[in-house]
């Protein structure tokens, strides 16, 4: 009987042993497969982006093209072709504004319908994805035209073959090589940015931004995008989804959705929850989003196109992972090298509270002394006692106290002249908005107007007088904590010219005012348009119908520039052999951000190579 029962152990034990090896091997027989899949994978992409075959020429000329987009040319017959380029429109205006030439205004780069000036590289799409121009062609764009190309391989015609832009050069069969050449330049800045918006708005800025009621991001998208989950299921838990902005503290993310590290000196992620518990979107998986249409795109990383399931297109037109505003001030000069960055503008919350004459002061420099002065207020005792004001206005629960500006003493009024609404100061200035909120004069001159019965003068802020003061002045990013190098940038600001309806509406918010129709110069320009709720009989905006909610969103997350384009490029081919064959078409797909600061001499590659984020040669 004993001998039976020790048998019997000897069993179980080889029973456990045997599972054991068949659940490693079957562990070994994964591990092989994905091994294998992820080489397949790679393979495919390798050989996806080599589709020239033997030959350098189409990869060199859709290189050179590339570059002619970014830097321009030295050739005159090119330039009367690709009349701008992206660096050339940034640095090279002829006040040396930055970032993008305005003077003088061309009529002729204005559409005639939105009144929305549109540079001559940019495409510009209506909202349902057709195109109304195309790049570098000043007529109304005809999809049915025989010129007409569809660069991003969607099915819609998008630009238009130009010719004599690249030059001729013999082929190796004997013939002349022609080529002809069309792009399509797509804003990335006038988007939901899925890394940046959304997660709460303390303070206001970009993070205050929602896509959750644009209809592209309906059946839970957005609240997937944003708290992980899948697309049927927003609860559940799917670490290939981990949100990278959050509202709540979620793994040690942490409760401020502008910790999030967005710049160029993030850590991307290595795994699956990525660094430091950050897990932001990258370009790589943005493509995936924007070109659906090409062959490797199933080789592309898929995260994010499998929250959007952007089945009718809608989501592609409408997101993105980086957008960057460079908020210099109006008439500085331009970046001269790589890393060497304008004068930024003056920071409203530079100085203590208390120490009101001394920031009085550098105010009324700033405003008169730098800057374009055909837009800055002039160096008067007006401008003087407003920078008065504005003082007092960060610091309202104190007395007023003189300041001397010059040689003359001003004393600043107190938000309590505005009466009941001097209560909405409490907290003094929370954002640069708040400057259109703030009237000139003297406190009698303000009590005086508001004695006025029936009112019959406004009260003006400088601001409404002088919009471009919110490009000289403002506060930092709520990012600039988490922004390292990149703090001279801002991430996620919203081009308030380029984008859509819906975007606008996250913007404003589901009741703000309508997209203005005519072009924005400037934030305060949007401000002016948009945040004054009515005036009644007034004849100018006046500050005591001043939605300073609104004022505060636009001027912490819009801009009226855009930095962050995509890019795709298609060349024809043609062979003079007398043995060539039909033309051959190849492709290039490029994200290029112009932000980041570069040596720029029209024509010459110096550095702007580092412009460019992202590069891809399809067919």
């Amino acid at each position: 009987m004993k001998n039976t029962m020790h048998h019997r152990r000897g069993m179980l034990l080889l029973l456990v042993l045997s599972v054991l090896t068949l659940f490693l091997m079957m562990g070994a027989t994964l591990l092989v497969v994905a091994t294998r899949a992820r080489t397949a994978s790679r393979g495919f992409m390798a050989a996806a982006n080599s589709q020239e075959g033997a030959s350098p020429i189409p990869r060199a000329m859709l290189d050179e093209a590339l570059l002619l987009l970014i830097r321009g040319s030295k050739e005159t017959a090119v330039q009367a072709i690709l009349t701008e380029s992206l660096l050339k429109d940034m640095y090279a205006s002829d006040n040396n504004k930055v970032p993008f030439r305005e003077e003088p205004f061309d009529a002729a780069r204005e559409d005639s319908v939105s009144g929305v000036r549109f540079d001559p590289y940019l495409t510009e799409l209506e909202e349902d994805g057709s195109v109304h121009h195309a790049a570098f062609h000043a007529a109304e764009f005809d999809p049915e035209s025989g010129d007409a190309v569809d660069n991003d391989a969607d099915g819609v015609m998008d630009g238009m073959m130009l010719k004599d832009v690249l030059p001729k050069i013999m082929g190796a069969g004997g013939g002349e090589l022609s080529f002809r050449v069309s792009y399509l330049v797509v804003d990335l800045d006038g988007r939901i940015n899925v890394n940046a918006h959304g997660g709460g708005g303390n303070p206001v800025g970009p993070a205050s931004l929602s896509g959750s009621a644009i209809d592209a991001f309906a059946d839970n998208r957005w609240t997937v995008i944003q708290d992980g989950g899948t697309p049927t299921d927003p609860a559940g838990s799917n670490d290939l989804r981990v949100p990278p902005v959050l509202g709540q503290d979620i793994a040690g993310r942490g409760g401020s959705a502008y910790a999030i590290r967005l710049d160029r000196e993030a850590q991307r992620p290595g795994t699956l929850t990525g660094a430091a518990g950050q897990n932001p979107f990258t370009l790589g998986e943005l493509e995936r989003v924007l070109r659906p249409f090409d062959r490797d795109w199933s080789a592309l990383p898929p995260r994010l196109a499998a929250i959007l399931t952007d089945l009718d297109n809608s989501a592609r037109r409408m997101v993105t992972t980086d957008s960057w505003d460079v908020p210099y001030r109006v008439g500085a000069a331009a970046p001269t090298g790589a890393g060497v960055n304008p004068e930024p503008r003056f920071d409203l919350s530079s100085f203590a509270v208390d120490d009101k004459e001394n920031f009085a002061n550098a105010l009324y420099t700033n405003l008169t002394t730098k800057g374009d002065p055909a837009k800055m207020p002039a160096a008067d005792g007006v401008t003087a006692q407003w920078c008065a004001n504005v003082a007092e206005f960060r610091d309202p629960t104190s007395g007023a106290t003189a300041v001397t500006i010059g040689a003359t003493p001003y004393t600043g009024a107190k938000p309590s002249v505005l009466g009941g609404a001097g209560g909405d100061w409490a907290n003094g200035i929370t954002n640069s908005g708040d400057l259109f909120g703030i009237p000139k004069g003297t406190e009698a001159d303000i009590a005086a107007i508001i004695a006025e019965n029936p009112p019959v003068t406004p009260l003006i802020s400088l601001a409404v007088d002088h919009p471009a003061i919110l490009e000289a002045v403002g506060m930092p990013s709520p990012f600039t904590a988490s922004l390292a190098q990149d703090d001279t940038r801002e991430p996620g600001r919203v081009n308030a010219n380029t984008c859509s309806g819906d975007v606008w509406n996250a913007l404003t918010g589901p009741d703000g005012p309508v997209q203005p129709t005519q072009l924005m110069r400037n934030v305060g320009e949007i401000i002016m348009a948009s945040a004054f709720t009515g005036a009644g009989g007034f004849v100018a905006p006046d500050v005591r119908a001043l939605d300073r909610t609104l004022a505060n969103r636009f001027a912490a997350a819009a801009t009226v520039r855009s930095n962050v384009f995509a890019i795709w490029i298609t060349l024809e081919v043609t062979d003079g052999a007398s043995t060539a064959g039909s033309p051959t078409c190849h492709r290039l797909f490029a994200i290029v951000d112009r932000s980041i600061p570069v040596d720029y001499v029209e024509g010459e590659n110096k550095n702007v190579s580092e412009t460019i984020r992202l590069k891809r040669f399809l067919n």
